[in-house]
């Protein structure tokens, strides 16, 4: 099984109350994309700037360290970003991502803007898609937030991925906020966390077969 794990840096966040191609939607500025065996070996991977278009905003430049000067020199067109997580999704049977959730919207927001047959759900929708923010938080268990308890929510936080290194590993997440680096450490909590279930259910299997003995 071939698994795609993919991020993106964007111009700011979408806006679920507008159409998917508006153009106050953010646009892509980073693209990664890893693509791997069910074992976790790395068989392609991709980081690019992407030229958006429009001016990125100081402040979220700020936070992924892409400024208009850098999209200008070194970015491609949206259309290319979209043609090759395309490509690489064909090869997939699961994709997963870091609040995929995010990174889906803004993958339909720049499907959407292209003259495609097909939107982004026609054609990928279909494959198994994780969340390994939804997957870790349970294990993570951060204590809510101030903001969450107000409105009566007592739920663990959902985990940064620099939060999930931290915990898992017990190491600082360095360069957080450039797609590859972020894409590269979904892949590692992801198979983590995996092997952590797969160490449970052995576990249990051998208790019970203790317990029937």
């Amino acid at each position: 099984m071939a698994i795609l794990f993919y991020d993106t840096e964007t111009t700011g966040l979408p806006d679920r109350h507008l159409p998917l191609n508006h153009p106050k939607q953010p646009h892509l500025v980073q693209l990664a994309c890893l693509l791997t065996d069910d074992d976790g070996t790395e068989r392609a991977s991709l980081s690019i700037v992407v030229n958006p278009g429009v001016l990125i905003p100081p402040e979220v430049s700020a936070i992924h360290g892409i400024t208009d000067a850098i999209a200008d020199q070194f970015g491609v067109a949206s259309n290319t970003a979209v043609a090759m997580f395309d490509r690489l999704a064909e090869r997939a049977s699961l994709i997963v991502a870091h609040n995929i959730r995010f990174d889906w919207a803004l993958m339909e927001t720049a499907w959407a803007r292209l003259p495609k047959p097909r939107s982004l759900e026609e054609a990928h929708g279909a494959r198994r898609r994780v969340c390994t923010m939804e997957e870790a938080c349970p294990i993570v268990n951060l204590p809510p937030t101030e903001r969450m308890r107000a409105v009566g929510m007592n739920r663990p936080k959902s985990p940064k991925l620099e939060e999930c290194i931290q915990h898992f590993f017990g190491e600082r997440l360095d360069g957080a906020h450039d797609a590859l680096v972020d894409v590269r450490a979904c892949a590692r909590v992801f198979f983590h966390i995996r092997t952590l279930r797969d160490g449970a259910g052995a576990q249990r299997h051998l208790t019970r077969e203790g317990a029937d003995a």
